[in-house]
């Protein structure tokens, strides 16, 4: 338990200090929203009960939450970028502590992320979710959770971090058009509708939107529980398939 403990102290150090991950969510996010949010403005005009902020800050958090599968695939195999990993082949820690360690405090500190962006969004443009900001954080930190699991897992199991980028970044994007991260899908018709149903973001998005605006979680609750199955799932593949002479 000890090693556990400072492996995630070590852990949260090391990912606070990440470039990447910060960028990618919380600079990238904050700037994209803004434009979009603007660009779409007079889109939401005739809506009075969403804004065009409300709308993008809601759709994409969420899409740059798993888009962190990316970012956290290279702390999978951190050590062995920063020369540390012989110190992690000799020590005596078990498996489960090294994986479990770099997955939580990667989901840990992308929430953190997320937190900063509504204060940030609340500041700039007065984004504001009041009785539903709960519940999204909790959806927040589900979907980190199975983002950081996800990453860490592909992390361990491939070896070459451009393919990673290859295979995750078409399907993450078309996954993100099919739920309406970039715009509102209603509008394309019922065949463009129905097709989005396979998209993870169109249940995260109209479990948000369902909690905030009709004070109805039920969607929001099945998306956390299926999120923290599948980050579960993971984590468990992730510790089974990891060995310590990957660090090297």
């Amino acid at each position: 338990m000890n090693g556990f403990l400072n492996l995630m102290s070590y852990g949260l150090n090391r990912r606070k200090k990440d470039f990447f991950i910060i960028v990618y969510n919380v600079a990238a996010p904050i700037i994209q929203i803004l434009l979009l949010a603007y660009l779409a403005t007079n889109f939401f005009k005739g809506d009075s009960s969403i804004n065009s902020m409300d709308y993008y800050t809601i759709v994409l958090l969420p899409f740059y939450i798993l888009t962190s599968i990316i970012t956290v695939a290279y702390v999978a195999k951190d050590e062995n970028f920063h020369k540390t990993s012989y110190r992690f082949v000799i020590a005596p820690i078990d498996h489960s502590s090294i994986v479990l360690s770099k997955i939580l405090s990667c989901s840990i500190v992308i929430l953190v992320c997320n937190l900063l962006n509504l204060l940030i969004l609340r500041i700039l443009s007065g984004v504001n979710f009041q009785a539903g900001t709960l519940p999204i954080i909790l959806m927040f930190f589900t979907e980190g959770f199975m983002a950081s699991a996800i990453g860490i897992y592909l992390g361990i199991c491939i070896k070459n971090f451009s393919t990673i980028k290859g295979i995750l970044n078409i399907p993450i994007s078309i996954l993100g058009l099919l739920g309406g991260v970039f715009f509102p899908v209603g509008s394309l018709g019922d065949t463009f509708e129905k097709l989005s149903y396979i998209s993870p973001f169109t249940w995260i998005n109209k479990g948000i939107i369902s909690g905030i605006y009709d004070s109805n979680y039920n969607i929001l609750i099945y998306s956390i529980i299926v999120s923290l199955i599948l980050g579960t799932i993971f984590s468990v593949l992730s510790v089974v398939s990891f060995k310590k002479e990957a660090f090297l």
